[in-house]
């Protein structure tokens, strides 16, 4: 758990982070998830991970 947060608050992109959480009233703890690779699993987390890849921090989403 302290490598989580240790990561979050030295990623460089904490920024956008903060950016889309803020635009949808969420956490940026719960984009920096998706953005690592936690799968969404409602709608909310799907426009996130849309978001993201508009900012350029993913490149690519695969779906099952």
């Amino acid at each position: 758990m302290v490598s989580f947060f240790k990561c979050y608050f030295l990623s460089p992109n904490k920024d956008i982070y903060r950016l889309i959480a803020r635009e949808y009233d969420s956490t940026a703890l719960q984009v920096y998830k998706l953005a690592h690779g936690k799968r969404g699993r409602n709608n909310k987390d799907y426009y996130f991970i849309k978001k993201l890849k508009e900012h350029g921090v993913l490149n690519a989403t695969f779906y099952k």
